[in-house]
């Protein structure tokens, strides 16, 4: 007879089904993500090139803003931004619908580095999708709308 305070370690919801090995898929997007992020070029950090993204993505944000959208805390995001500063990546300005706020937008340098990091990542996953066979390629494309789903459209 089992103790009543023993826990389980088996999954217990309706997503953990016997086709998908959680475990092994989780270890490979993590590894597929470092590996991308590894083989692109960049000189700052992946908080940084986090912020910077979102900044491109999304426009000029105050710290605040920032720090909601990256879920962080709003001191981490200040010295986040203040690298980026000194690295003329992004600039901050006076907010025009408030004179009394400063919102961070990207400079043109930061937009260039994006691309050139994005590139370098494009490039380094083409190599890797090279040496799949066509079958692989078919089932990977198939696959990439159910991963978006799982993203919750934030893909």
């Amino acid at each position: 007879m089992q103790a009543a305070t023993e826990e389980t370690t088996e999954p217990t919801t309706a997503a953990a089904t016997p086709s998908i090995e959680l475990d092994r898929l989780r270890l490979v997007l993590l590894r597929l993500a470092r590996s991308i992020r590894t083989n692109s070029a960049g000189e700052i950090t992946p908080s940084q090139m986090a912020v910077l993204a979102t900044l491109n993505s999304r426009g000029p944000r105050t710290i605040g803003q920032i720090a909601e959208l990256e879920q962080v805390k709003p001191p981490s995001v200040s010295k986040i931004v203040a690298a980026l500063e000194r690295a003329g990546l992004v600039e901050r300005d006076v907010d025009p619908s408030d004179r009394r706020c400063t919102v961070i937008a990207v400079t043109a340098s930061g937009r260039a580095h994006i691309e050139r990091v994005r590139a370098a990542g494009r490039s380094w996953l083409a190599g890797r999708l090279d040496d799949l066979d066509e079958d692989d390629l078919a089932r990977l494309s198939a696959s990439v709308p159910t991963l978006e789903r799982l993203l919750g459209g934030d893909a």
